[in-house]
């Protein structure tokens, strides 16, 4: 294993075989920013890489909607069978969510085999959910935001690394 940078955030990582001229990315999300141009006055045009997330989100959005609707209205009696059905509303945007970002991972050839098993896990944890009638949609949140978070990890320990140096700075 041959140690590299993250040619957006800087993070030391290793790959099994360095080419050379290619850049490196630690995860989807520093491949996704490197990707999106940004001009001297902080605009940035729309592009493929832009749409995806913002996709993506909107389906996680969806997802958490779904299943607080299903929570919402199973606290009635009366409304019991439409709780149901945005339950499996929300099990179904689960398993796109999980599928657009796994296509986003292979798009932005970001991905790594920590990603792969990762997005194995969850998808496990999927299927751990629908054993259950109807599927335990919260789960299935709760996976998909592990999921999410995994794929934007270089971004977080950037953060958290400022910080620090902020903190460090002010002493």
């Amino acid at each position: 294993m041959t140690p590299v940078a993250c040619r957006y955030c800087g993070l030391p990582f290793k790959v099994t075989r360095v080419e050379p001229g290619r850049d490196y990315f630690c995860c989807t999300g520093c491949a996704m920013l490197a990707r999106v141009p940004v001009d001297a006055q902080g605009q940035f045009p729309v592009n493929a890489q832009l749409i995806s997330v913002l996709v993506t989100g909107f389906l996680y959005f969806n997802q958490l909607l779904f299943w607080l609707l299903s929570v919402l209205l199973a606290r009635e009696d009366a409304q019991a069978a439409l709780a149901v059905r945005f339950g499996w509303l929300a099990a179904g945007a689960a398993l796109v969510v999980w599928a657009a970002v796994l296509l986003v991972q292979l798009r932005e050839k970001s991905a790594r085999a920590g990603d792969f098993v990762g997005a194995a896990l969850v998808l496990a944890m999927h299927g751990v959910a629908f054993r259950v009638q109807p599927p335990s949609a919260v789960c299935m949140a709760g996976a998909n935001a592990l999921l999410l978070l995994w794929s934007v990890r270089g971004l977080l320990r950037r953060k958290r690394r400022s910080a620090r140096r902020t903190d460090v700075a002010s002493e």
